[in-house]
């Protein structure tokens, strides 16, 4: 214990990395590997990591991919694109692609018409230019790597600390967040997101986000009503709708 006492740990922390290696050799009986393999299992406990590699739109990132992959775990490894990912967006908000930050893909003007939309989804036009730098990220990264790995990145460091991503919505009908922005258009869907540990409660959360305020009721997807003693879950009441005030 003193040996790891320096790195912030507790009893708790050293039993998870010694159940990690399932180790019932006496202390004073291990090896040197025995040593070292301990210290990897509670390095890998108490900091626990997710290597995001960016860059992946350069031509050459499989090269250097390949590289790191033969030092690292896979496991661990999530390829990114992050200046892909900010474009996109970018561009949705600006009105020129339907896209969900994260996603396999993006629809534009062209395609809405193609599939029978004969407003295009309301989308803007875009000159070559812009329909270039769109196809060219289509290549160098969503049909490559299947997305920007953004999202996925920080969906896989939640998951490994145990965390629950919640989102408090104030629609529960269309996950609206409130109020439309500035330029007269809908409301952001899914705008916010708190991160609370395991086992949470919706109570647990309410207050998080709403101090002691006094709640009314709580509902999640579907509009179904939700106790403040019912437990919170990836998929499982992870979209909140609450009402502030008496019961």
């Amino acid at each position: 214990m003193p040996k790891f006492s320096g790195y912030g740990s507790n009893s708790n922390t050293i039993a998870r990395a010694l159940d990690r290696l399932n180790l019932k050799t006496p202390l004073q009986e291990w090896s040197n590997e025995t040593v070292e393999a301990m210290v990897n299992a509670f390095v890998d406990e108490k900091f626990p990591t997710i290597v995001a590699l960016n860059k992946i739109d350069h031509a050459d990132a499989d090269k250097n991919i390949s590289k790191i992959a033969k030092m690292q775990d896979p496991k661990t490894i999530i390829l990114c694109s992050a200046i892909s990912e900010v474009f996109l967006r970018r561009l949705a908000k600006q009105g020129y692609i339907k896209y969900i930050e994260g996603g396999e893909f993006f629809d534009t003007q062209e395609d809405l018409v193609d599939d029978g939309d004969e407003t295009g989804g309301g989308l803007k036009e875009m000159d070559e230019k812009l329909k270039t730098r769109l196809e060219n990220l289509k290549d160098m990264v969503l049909y490559r790597f299947g997305n920007t790995g953004v999202v996925q990145a920080l969906s896989r460091t939640a998951e490994l600390l145990g965390l629950v991503p919640v989102f408090p919505v104030k629609n529960i009908n269309n996950f609206a967040s409130g109020s439309g922005p500035s330029t007269g258009g809908p409301s952001p869907v899914f705008r916010d997101c708190v991160l609370v540990k395991k086992n949470s409660t919706v109570g647990d959360v309410y207050r998080k986000i709403m101090g002691d305020a006094p709640l009314a009721y709580s509902e999640t997807a579907g509009g179904v009503r939700v106790g403040e003693d019912d437990m919170v879950a990836v998929g499982k009441n992870d979209v909140l709708a609450f009402k502030v005030g008496r019961a």
